[in-house]
């Protein structure tokens, strides 16, 4: 959610006053978020599999804003509801802030209003491969997708092609941008896509942009035309948002084709050629990092004005994983958002095996090795997972370092 917050202190404010405004979230009732399919949801938080087709998303969430103004949690705004029960502001508190929800609650209906807030992926065009991610939000992952499904397909990944540029939607839809006041753009890598200019010129021939606030979320591995900078320096306030997954060497792991070094030259650089701002980095958590989080959040800390982060659900989630596992990561980590995220865990076999195929499959196709990017937890996985081979063939050979790595160790 783009804001204009200036300091830490009115997010701070945000979080305290969450039960001030009940269950409410002002993002269902002015703004929208486009997915990869041209679907339409609240945000780029809520479950992709409740998206809908462009002409039906008012009557969709008619039944999600009923129960907010009802005082009824929505299980698909959880995400929301996890940070706020740390004491952390979340995107819903941010949102309330921003659209002004205590000037409006007095006449929320059902209905919708006039849309304020957009955000959105231009496509999918990319020059990372991360491994949390898959094809559908980057183009550089396609041909990684397809070789994991004709060689692993107990892992279960799908490749996926996607339109080229999403902002078409939004061409062929009757919407009043007189009021808007808000876009976030997603990836892909924004700055890379030939569609980013394109589009910033697109609402600057249908809005006032100095009256809008620009959320950017980029992978930093881009420099930036001055004739860039000087678009961006024309919208009221922007956000940028900063990926990066770790140290050195777990964030190039993590996030294949990424340069640590380079990409943090890039957001430095970015500070300096930008004006009305919040720097933000943002960090996923998966299997493969979230041992380093305490760490990784400390290192990042000196290079923006605030930090956010995210953990994936999906083919690296270590929210399947053994009790030995969660015990380890929390013994060195204590990190107050993590511990509530961590009472959701629960154990199942099958998928703690899925991920671990994940990671070997993932090290095969790559060329990579995650004793090299994180030692630790492969020490670990081998006494843990003792003898359990989930990953490969190998005819029984001795020296098999895939075997070796689930012998037990003494």
């Amino acid at each position: 959610m783009a804001s204009s917050y200036k300091d830490v202190e009115n997010l701070k404010k945000a979080a305290l006053d969450k039960d001030s405004c009940g269950t409410v979230c002002m993002i269902p009732w002015e703004g929208m978020a486009v997915t990869m399919r041209n679907e339409i949801r609240p945000c780029c938080r809520f479950p992709g599999k409740a998206a809908v087709a462009p002409e039906l998303y008012e009557e969709a969430f008619k039944g999600l804003r009923q129960n907010m103004l009802a005082g009824v949690r929505d299980e698909r705004c959880r995400k929301c509801w996890e940070e706020e029960d740390a004491g952390i502001p979340s995107m819903r508190t941010r949102a309330n802030i921003f659209h002004g929800y205590e000037f409006k609650k007095d006449i929320l209906t059902e209905k919708p209003r006039k849309l304020t807030h957009i955000e959105l992926s231009l496509d999918n065009i990319c020059n990372f491969q991360c491994r949390m991610c898959g094809s559908q939000f980057s183009s550089k992952a396609l041909k990684r997708d397809v070789w994991l499904q004709d060689n692993h397909p107990d892992v279960h990944i799908e490749p996926a092609k996607v339109q080229k540029s999403r902002y078409e939607t939004l061409k062929d839809m009757n919407i009043d941008w007189s009021e808007l006041r808000s876009v976030k753009l997603l990836g892909g890598e924004p700055f890379m896509s030939p569609n980013f200019m394109d589009f910033l010129y697109f609402l600057d021939m249908r809005a006032d942009v100095s009256k809008v606030d620009l959320e950017i979320v980029t992978n930093c591995s881009y420099k930036m035309p001055e004739e860039m900078a000087e678009m961006i320096n024309e919208f009221k306030f922007l956000r940028l948002s900063g990926s990066f997954d770790g140290t050195k060497k777990i964030n190039e792991y993590q996030r294949v084709g990424s340069n640590w070094e380079e990409g943090l030259t890039n957001w430095l650089e970015y500070r300096d050629l930008l004006t009305k701002k919040r720097m933000v980095i943002h960090q996923t958590f998966s299997v493969l990092n979230v041992n380093t989080i305490d760490e990784s959040l400390a290192l990042y800390e000196p290079h923006c004005d605030s930090q956010s982060w995210s953990y994936d659900e999906y083919q690296l989630s270590f929210l399947c994983a053994p009790d030995w596992f969660e015990e380890w990561v929390l013994s060195t980590n204590k990190n107050e958002k993590l511990r509530n995220i961590f009472k959701k865990r629960v154990h199942d076999d099958e998928k703690w095996k899925r991920v671990m195929r994940t990671i070997y499959a993932l090290d095969e196709f790559h060329e990579t090795n995650i004793e090299e990017a994180n030692p630790e937890l492969a020490r670990l996985l081998r006494i843990n997972n003792k003898r359990r081979i989930y990953n490969h063939k190998c005819n029984g050979d001795p020296d098999c370092f895939y075997c070796n790595m689930y012998q037990e160790v003494i």
